[in-house]
């Protein structure tokens, strides 16, 4: 089995500008104002689910056509509605994903500021872990059983990048890398930039002690709250990018399994270091190609073990070396300081 290099590199690009904004999400929740998420997951679905409700209810209306219900019986005429569209209307194409990511982002902002508010003033921080670890589940559950948003199990396909248009698949998937690669590096020097700002400073002193930032006036639990909106929303807009990128939204995608890759990126590239969220989001990439392709190849040679597993145990061992002798992560948190001190000497 012969494979192509050069569609496996721009495959591997397009899943780690993906995973990058996903870990730079986490790191900005958790890494640097302190808050546990383990419903990241939920937050990514949404992205996904709004681009299933705009590509099959939106994108028609945009085009000038009533839409047609994406399941049931009109399942394929819907399918072929919307690959026409797109083939036909690129510019009615990238208006519609546009609309996607902006709805996206609002709606996944808006889910996890109000999920986080209420949960976030009480004493212990760890109940919104909870929370929105169960509420990932019972959101996916109710998508999974509720055939109007994404066609319950059957899930929603048709949902094609912006460059789908283009004829030759090769440019194509490339030109929809550079994209990701571009939003993920707009959204790397927005945290950048937020981090660095006193409002970033903010957000480390309530992550270390939010008694004392409570003593000097900072109403917490709506900072806290305005971070998640932040980090959820960015979640949101990966999950568009991943939606799109399969061409398929299903509610399997966004599992448990999914939340524990995402901590496992910023637990190994190093907790409240932007920088480390993007290395955590390449080795978890990689290393999820490379035991996804050795499985194939494994399966077609007739090998009964089942290497899928693999990855599972891979990442499991990292986190519990990680946490063993390097919690800090590879490239850990660098410590900066204001000029205070010089104003206060002089």
């Amino acid at each position: 089995m012969n494979i192509d290099l050069l569609a496996t590199a721009i495959a591997l690009a397009t899943f780690f500008g993906i995973s990058a904004l996903m870990a730079l999400s986490l790191n900005l929740e958790y890494g640097v104002a302190g808050i546990p998420n383990f419903g990241q997951a939920l937050f990514v679905s949404i992205g996904a689910y709004t681009a299933g409700l705009t590509y099959t209810r939106l994108l028609p209306r945009l085009a000038g056509q009533d839409a047609i219900y994406p399941c049931g019986n009109t399942m394929a005429n819907a399918l072929q509605l919307r690959s026409e569209i797109m083939d036909t209307l690129p510019a009615i194409g990238w208006l519609n994903f546009i609309i996607t990511l902006v709805i996206a982002a609002v709606i996944g902002g808006l889910v996890g500021y109000l999920a986080s508010y209420p949960a976030l003033r009480l004493k212990e921080e760890w109940y919104l872990a909870l929370v929105l670890l169960v509420g990932g589940e019972i959101g996916r559950i109710v998508v999974r059983g509720y055939e109007p948003i994404i066609c319950a199990s059957n899930g929603v396909a048709g949902l094609g990048q912006p460059f789908g248009w283009i004829e030759n698949s090769t440019l194509s998937a490339a030109l929809f890398a550079l994209l990701v690669l571009a939003l993920m590096a707009l959204v790397y020097f927005y945290c950048e930039k937020l981090i660095r700002s006193p409002y970033g400073r903010l957000l480390k002193a309530i992550r270390e002690n939010d008694r004392v930032a409570v003593s000097l006036g900072k109403r917490v639990p709506r900072i806290r709250g305005q971070v998640m909106f932040i980090g959820s929303a960015i979640a949101a807009v990966a999950g568009v990018l991943f939606a799109t990128n399969l061409g398929f939204a299903s509610t399997n995608d966004y599992v448990i399994v999914l939340t524990l890759d995402i901590w496992v990126m910023v637990v190994f590239g190093g907790l409240g270091n932007n920088r480390g969220a993007l290395l955590g989001a390449l080795v978890v990439t990689v290393l999820d190609r490379l035991t996804a392709i050795a499985a194939i190849r494994l399966n077609a040679l007739g090998y009964e073990f089942e290497f899928n597993y693999v990855r599972y145990i891979i990442f499991g061992i990292i986190l519990l070396l990680m946490l063993r002798f390097r919690p800090q992560g590879l490239l850990p948190e660098r410590s900066e300081t204001t000029q205070a001190h010089e104003v206060v000497g002089a």
